[in-house]
């Protein structure tokens, strides 16, 4: 099955089309403040670069929160629009869900991918492979790292997304040898990953006979605004 991808959640937005865990084309926008004028011509160009046209796609997945405001709403539209005129399923991602499947690591590995939310706050989970340990929230950095101090205390932990670069310091500070940031350049996403997680969200659906519930009127925006000083 060929799906469509996309992430406008953070200030690199992605998009990719994919078959059978195959990339056959993707793209990445850098610029946010770009991203309501150049989404749908990126989604056009890589179909065509793929050889596919918008009926041969069989499912659409976009990341629908946390992150920004303006970058969520640009995606999960942009998503909508193709599930609906297409009438083909649409599925919804978490975006620190995606963040660390995108890291493709070992089921032992603890992954905490971080959404820079400003004034050293993030929204954050705790991956252990692909189980989840902490749910997504948002929250202060000291909160997290105290957390994570106690709950994995001589871990290493990977951590990804905007918000390991935006708070590394402090990071660096509150947790010293557990804490090991995924560079950069390698925090935009792994389009192969993402679709990977779709297909097994639309797997796990339609095996639960619930994918008709996976359309373009029922999907909403989780922005996660309320912040919690607790775990």
């Amino acid at each position: 099955m060929k799906l469509l991808v996309m992430d406008t959640s953070c200030k690199t937005a992605m998009a990719a089309v994919c078959e059978d865990g195959s990339v056959l084309a993707s793209i990445q926008i850098q610029d946010q403040k770009t991203h309501s004028v150049k989404l749908l011509p990126a989604v056009e160009y890589i179909l065509a670069a793929a050889g596919v046209s918008p009926s041969e796609l069989g499912l659409v997945a976009v990341t629908n929160g946390p992150g920004s405001y303006t970058g969520l709403r640009i995606g999960v539209t942009t998503a909508k629009a193709f599930a609906y005129s297409l009438g083909i399923p649409l599925i919804g991602l978490n975006t620190l869900e995606a963040l660390a499947a995108a890291c493709a690591v070992g089921e032992e590995q603890l992954v905490c991918p971080m959404i820079d939310a400003r004034n050293a706050r993030v929204y954050a989970a705790l991956y252990r492979g692909s189980a989840e340990l902490l749910s997504c929230r948002a929250l202060s950095c000291e909160t997290l790292c105290e957390t994570l101090r106690t709950e994995c205390a001589g871990e290493r932990i990977l951590f990804t997304g905007d918000g390991t670069a935006a708070n590394g310091a402090l990071l660096t500070d509150l947790l010293g040898e557990m804490y090991r940031p995924l560079p950069s350049e390698l925090s935009a996403g792994n389009p192969a990953a993402i679709a990977l997680l779709a297909r097994e969200k639309y797997a796990a659906a339609e095996a639960a006979g619930v994918i008709g519930e996976y359309t373009a009127e029922r999907l909403k925006v989780e922005y996660y605004k309320n912040y919690t000083d607790s775990i």
